[in-house]
């Protein structure tokens, strides 16, 4: 997965490009130019002790189930050590899944929320797509029960979802619902998606949009569910929210915010100046239309995916990832919602980007020649008062 931004081109599975909207990249320049100067507000952190007091969750993208997979490029094997995985760099498989679902939840995640892919090149077989070849190890796992999941619908290029795909994906999703671990926002499960304009460019209208949200809506409570609460990715703009408002989105998130931190025209940041911009982002959703789950960006380096024809061997980047910074990451989350505690979902609901992104510099997971302990930043955050 990647940052939306329309101006970026990005290799994806089997060489489909993702392209994503101008609002996004609009965003991102207004926040570029709010950055300069900022200082993080100081922590208050009342009443969000223990583990109860946020849900945690994790974004999780399986691109490494394969060693042939696009995404295992020979940069990232060959010149990115200090990121590969303890189990080496394919961690799908039925024990390595088991392992990373103790490994978040003795941390203290709440969950993983799974990329979930529908891929244009054969939608008859999407279950067994080795893009969502992780969530079906999950499902199957006999610990699963420790550590809750939902889906973000990856709808970007390639794996774009219309009109004729609405039954298909809808039975799929709510045959995911009805799992007792899915995550539930309002009492109805939560469903993410990680696009606004592909669903209205295929489906015609905010209005056509609107009408097969309903209808997914409904098909679950005929299931037996209550509904479904349904969330996408948008810019942080007001537009952007008012447009997800009018397709009948019920709130808005985020994927990542990588190129916000920085405030000059240096490639190589420290990673604290990603982390500062965080509150920043997440004001601008304060008196959103919309409720909004904050997310949090841990880190960004994209080099192990440059290639010439795109723009991520120009990228910033960060330096200084360590669980102190992951420690402050998941601190400043609580801290926000502690202190907007109506502008986000009853239940506390936050995210991180990411679990396992190491193709662009962003993981959580033990490492082969562990230095960083990554997991100790989340343990320590999510425990304290």
């Amino acid at each position: 997965m990647i940052i939306p931004a329309t101006l970026h081109l990005l290799p994806v599975k089997n060489s489909q490009m993702k392209k994503f909207p101008v609002s996004y990249a609009i965003g991102v320049i207004c926040l570029f130019l709010m950055g300069a100067g900022f200082s993080p507000a100081p922590r208050h952190g009342a009443g969000m002790g223990g583990h109860s007091s946020i849900q945690l969750g994790a974004y999780y993208f399986d691109g490494w189930s394969r060693p042939s997979s696009g995404h295992l490029t020979p940069r990232l094997r060959d010149s990115f050590p200090d990121r590969k995985p303890k189990w080496g760099w394919v961690t799908s498989t039925p024990e390595i899944v088991k392992d990373q679902i103790d490994l978040a939840a003795d941390a203290g995640l709440s969950f993983f929320s799974f990329c979930w892919y529908y891929p244009d090149y054969d939608h008859q077989h999407f279950r067994e797509d080795p893009l969502n070849h992780a969530l079906s190890l999950y499902l199957k796992s006999p610990n699963k029960s420790r550590l809750k999941f939902n889906l973000m619908v990856a709808n970007h290029a390639g794996q774009e979802i219309g009109p004729d795909d609405w039954a298909a994906v809808t039975d799929e999703w709510v045959r995911l619902f009805k799992d007792a671990g899915y995550v539930q926002v309002n009492g109805k499960p939560l469903l993410s998606f990680f696009n606004v304009p592909s669903l209205i460019h295929l489906f015609g209208s905010a209005d056509a949009v609107r009408q097969a949200l309903d209808a997914l809506r409904n098909k679950a409570r005929v299931a037996g569910l209550a509904g479904v609460t349904v969330a996408v990715c948008v810019s942080p703009t007001p537009e952007a929210v008012v447009q997800a408002k009018t397709c009948g989105f019920d709130m808005v998130t985020g994927y990542n915010y990588p190129t916000l931190g920085f405030k000059d025209r240096k490639i190589e940041h420290d990673v604290d100046s990603l982390n500062n911009i965080g509150p920043t982002i997440w004001n601008r959703f304060n008196n959103a239309a919309l409720p909004y789950i904050p997310v949090a960006t841990l880190n960004w380096d994209p080099r192990p995916w440059a290639t010439t024809t795109n723009w991520y061997s120009k990228s910033v980047r960060y330096t200084g990832y360590s669980s102190r910074s992951v420690y402050h990451a998941v601190q400043t989350l609580k801290d926000w919602i502690s202190q907007h505690p109506n502008a986000t979902s009853k239940e506390h609901i936050a995210l991180l980007y990411a679990w396992n992104e190491y193709g662009e510099g962003s993981w959580l997971t033990p490492t082969e020649n562990d230095t960083l302990h990554l997991l100790d930043g989340i343990k320590k955050a999510v425990s304290e008062n």
